[in-house]
């Protein structure tokens, strides 16, 4: 059951990264282009718990940092940290509701968006209201992947039983 789930979640990884690097890649309104790979890692944590939020982040990041090449291990460490944040927020104090997820994922989606231009911002002295408005654009055009991302890790067939939601 454990590799099931290993496999369809890599399924899951594989899926967002050819949407976000070859589809949506091409579509860059204003010059910024979609990331969307923080919505799943919080889809997958808010399903999930901690730990294989967590696990899932640090493969999702990996892969990331991989692809793009301006970064070297950004997204190695922010993703798990993302996955593992949320995934202890939900076991302690959040429901695993569409509101509370769409929350999060915004979060993650703008706090990626935000790492990106953080050693600009603050080390190199760029604009600061152009890198804000390119943060601000790019969480914008990510936002039609949050409920994606959402439904599917709900529909996901072999949650563990410990974190699956209640029908009420």
């Amino acid at each position: 059951m454990q590799i099931r789930r290993t496999v369809l979640y890599g399924l899951y990884l594989l899926l967002f990264l050819l949407l976000q690097n070859v589809v949506f890649s091409h579509i860059a309104p204003l010059g910024v282009r979609a990331m969307f790979m923080p919505a799943l890692v919080v889809g997958v944590a808010v399903f999930e718990g901690g730990r294989t939020g967590g696990v899932f982040g640090l493969a999702a990041g990996i892969v990331c940092d991989l692809f793009f090449s301006s970064q070297r291990v950004l997204f190695t460490i922010l993703f798990p940290v993302i996955g593992f944040t949320v995934g202890l927020l939900v076991d302690f104090y959040l429901n695993r509701r569409f509101f509370s997820y769409a929350v999060m994922a915004v979060a993650a989606l703008f706090l990626s968006a935000f790492a990106q231009m953080f050693a600009l911002l603050f080390f190199l002295g760029q604009a600061s209201f152009r890198l804000w408005a390119t943060a601000i654009l790019q969480t914008l055009w990510s936002l039609p992947f949050v409920p994606l991302a959402y439904y599917l890790c709900k529909i996901f067939p072999w949650r563990s039983h410990e974190h699956a939601p209640s029908p009420y």
